[in-house]
């Protein structure tokens, strides 16, 4: 009979199993989905000077502090269309007067929210190496900044 134990076996019977495989096939398939999405590494080339941090692109973000030629570790990011957004710190404008002094005079230097000028767009199971170049920024508003108000 259709779906009745083998004996002995402990198992459903061949038709049973029938039953079984596309909701198998669909679980398999559906875990595989998170392995194929697009992995990502960003690297700071801006300037030797400049500093970067808490980098973010399409779902994925870092908290390194990266050095000119240094490198996030590989993310996988979600599939789609964005900005890289990150803040930048530059020594020789903070030496040149680029801090708010907090309470007892100790300057603080300021991290400017950045952006990528181009959108860049990663589809499932590719792998890309965006760099980061000071031709391709633009300060973003869109994120509250530390301008003290």
């Amino acid at each position: 009979m259709p779906g009745r134990l083998n004996q002995g076996v402990g198992v459903p019977a061949r038709s049973g199993w029938l039953r079984l495989v596309p909701a198998l096939l669909l679980a398999v398939g559906l875990g595989s989905c998170s392995s194929s999405y697009p992995e990502v590494v960003i690297v700071n080339r801006i300037g030797e000077q400049v500093l970067v941090r808490n980098l973010s692109f399409s779902g994925c973000s870092w908290e390194a502090v990266l050095a000119y030629g240094e490198s996030t570790s590989v993310a996988s990011c979600l599939p789609g269309e964005d900005r890289v957004h990150f803040q930048k710190f530059d020594p020789l404008v903070y030496a040149e007067g680029g801090a708010r002094d907090r309470d007892g005079g100790i300057a603080v230097p300021l991290w400017f929210n950045y952006q990528s000028l181009s959108l860049r767009r990663v589809d499932y199971g590719e792998f890309h190496r965006f760099e980061l170049v000071a031709q391709d920024l633009e300060q973003d508003f869109s994120v509250p900044g530390p301008y003290g108000h």
